[in-house]
Order: C-alpha cells, then structure tokens, then sequence
C-alpha cells in the first residue's frame, strides 16, 4: 500500500486536512517532525510520528531501513516551508515525483529569491543581505536602504523572526536578538542570513499557484504593528480587473522564473499603486484556511490535487480569474480581549451561508481561535477581460 511521508507538518490548518485526506483515501501516513517540533496527539491514532535529524541523508536512511522497496512505495511532501527543501531532497535521491529539488533549495532561501527577482526586472522592494554572524558587516550596507525597513531571516515562516523597524536603533536590537537566537539554536530553520529591506505601504496579497498555473488569490490582514502577526484572509479582493491581471502576471513569472512548476506554489506580494511587488515565494502547500478559501472561494481543491499528483493521476488546472464566491477567516490572537475565544469548534448554517468556529492554539502565532464564513461556491461565467482588451492594457 502507498504511504504518504509528510515532512514537516504543523498542528493546524492544511496539515490536518492533508493527512485527513490521505487517510481518507486509504493511504498511510508518517509525519517525519524536527528536534524541536511536537507533534504528539496533533493527528489520528493510526498516523505514525517520527522524530529525526532534519538532514536528507538522515531521513533516506530511516526510509529505507524502515520501508524496503521504498521507490514504489512512498510519496513524500511537506506543509511547512521551513522542511522544502529537505522534503524535495528525499523525493528526488528516492526517484520520487515532487518539485525539482535545485530550484526548490535555491528558493527556501529568501536572499536568493530577492535577487533572482532584481535581476528578472520583476518589481520587489530595494534590500541589502548579511550575516547574523557578522553584524559590523552589515551595519555598514545599511545606509544603502531607506528606513522604515522590514528585517527578516533568509530562511524561516510564518513571520517568525520579521519585524518593522522605524530607525536604526531598532534594526540593530532586533538583529542582535536573531544573533542570539541563533547561536542558541533554538528555532529550526533559522540560518545566518539575514535581509534588510525597504518597508512597503500597500494592501497585502496571497496569491495560489499549481503546475506553474494560478488557481486563486486573496487578500490578507495583518495585526496593527511591527510583527506582521496574521489577523486573516478574504476572497474579496478590492481590486479592478486589471491590477488583478498585473498581480497573476508577476506571480506567474515569477513562479517561472523560479523553476517551481510542480504542484502547489504560494506568493505574498504587496500593490501599491496598481504595481504589484512580489515579497516572498514559499515552494510549498499554503497553510492558514489559504486552501479552503482557494477551494470555496475558486472552486480548485489544492490537497486533493496534491495528492493527485503524488499518487500519479492527471491534474487539470482550469482558467481561474477572479473569486466566485465568498469565504474569509479571522483569526483571534492572544493581544484580542478574552471573550473573543472559542473553546469549542462549532457551525452555523443558513441556505448558503455557512459559518464554522473552534480554538486553534499556535504560540508561536500568538493565535487562539479562529471563524471561517464562507458561501456555497457558485461557478460562474469568467470575469477576465478578453484577450483583446488585456492585450490593450498591457500596451498602455
């Protein structure tokens, strides 16, 4: 029987439905976790949890040892950016299907992403690089960026580590504290590099893409502040045709460019102006309700399709544009008054209308509870201008 690995899971959001979803399809399951990582209780009883060094040969090794024959046996992916590339390593030394393994250990690394987009002519905010390990260095590149300036680890996820800074006095205390976290080694993933890079004003955007091909976009609150915590995501995207066409656009190249056109891809970019900007690429499933807004809100169904993929079935991606139904989630966060809580999941439903509720606890997220409302997905007619017009758009 085929045994998905899923390297590197958290214990929320798309890794419970994607190890639910795999149970569903009678497959089995083992979630391979980092040393710092507890995952104890997170999944179904039958769901095998391995601890193990977080090094490719490593976890080939145990593979092996424990699943001869593991060619034909295995799939393996990932749903937590920070084990990319070491999911892609395993898949490719097994002959596994998965992304191409070089241009995913290229692109976990946020510096090189910057560049390859600067050097690709794709919009993204101006930045400098250093290590962590040699801070009078970098002291010395920051008057080639203009403060406010976003500081954040090359390699990482969901904000951990990133954090606004208004002068240089900030910038220098939040980067000693990253030194100090990292000769404590007390995160996985974070490296010795280091980006400084212009803040941008503008409305925040993720945008889905599979096989190289968009499949949804949405836009993103943030908590008032310098940590960027997620506050949710909504389907209503605040935006004309053609800035939507400019934002699917760049992603697109992007994607491209990057080499990641296997299976699921998720952006963060920022429009200001009308221009998007691309911020980051994460060579991996999304996380945080992304996909059941992608599912409700655009009708393509991204775990199914991952696992799709990884079992060897065909995958159609339709000609996606704009939403054609409602979903958004909130989530409610530890700075929120007490009775805003859950204790409890729960669900409302009228006609179409559909509201789901429970706690969700992520420390490192400072999250407690989320609310998901969403209206029964409508497929309508595609709202894309014609290729006529966008050709005319694109000339002006």
């Amino acid at each position: 029987m085929t045994r998905l690995i899923v390297i590197g899971a958290r214990s929320t959001g798309t890794s419970l439905a994607l190890v639910r979803a795999a149970l569903d399809r009678q497959l089995d399951v083992t979630v391979i976790s980092g040393p710092n990582d507890s995952l104890e209780g997170v999944f179904a009883p039958e769901v095998e949890l391995v601890n193990l060094p977080t090094e490719a040969e490593a976890v080939v090794a145990w593979l092996r040892r424990h699943y001869p024959d593991s060619e034909r046996r295995l799939r393996v992916t990932t749903a937590n950016d920070v084990y990319a590339r070491l999911a892609a390593q395993v898949t490719d030394t097994l002959g596994l299907p998965g992304p191409d393994a070089a241009s995913v250990a290229r692109c976990v690394s946020k510096a090189w992403q910057k560049s390859m987009l600067a050097t690709q002519d794709l919009p993204t905010s101006r930045f400098v690089v250093g290590a962590l390990t040699d801070l009078t260095a970098l002291w010395g590149k920051l008057p080639l960026v203009r403060f406010p300036v976003v500081i954040k680890p090359s390699e990482g996820s969901a904000s951990h580590g990133v954090k606004l800074c208004r002068d240089f006095d900030q910038a220098s205390e939040h980067l000693e504290a990253l030194a100090g976290e990292l000769r404590a080694n007390l995160r996985t993933g974070l490296t010795d590099c280091v980006i400084v890079e212009e803040y941008l004003e503008g409305a925040e955007y993720c945008v889905e893409y599979f096989d190289g091909r968009y499949v949804g976009a949405m836009r993103k609150f943030k908590r008032h502040g310098e940590g960027f915590l997620e506050r949710g995501y909504t389907s209503e995207l605040d935006l004309d045709d053609r800035a939507l066409r400019r934002l699917i656009d760049s992603g697109t190249q992007a994607v491209e460019r990057a080499g990641l056109t296997w299976g699921p891809v998720h952006l963060d970019c920022i429009v200001r102006e009308g221009v998007p900007y691309v911020i980051e690429l994460n060579p991996r499933i999304a996380g945080s309700f992304i996909c059941d807004i992608v599912r409700d809100g655009y009708g393509f169904r991204m775990v199914e399709r991952l696992l799709d993929k990884l079992q060897g079935r065909p995958v159609v991606v339709p000609e996606l544009f704009a939403p054609s139904a409602y979903a958004r989630v909130e989530f409610l966060l530890d700075s929120d008054p007490l009775p805003w809580d859950f204790s409890k999941p729960g669900e409302l439903k009228n006609g179409d209308l559909h509201i789901s509720y429970g706690p969700q606890r992520a420390a490192d997220r400072e999250r407690r509870a989320y609310l998901y409302v969403r209206r029964t997905f409508q497929p309508t007619e595609p709202t894309e201008p014609p290729a006529e017009k966008r050709h005319e758009e694109a000339i002006a």
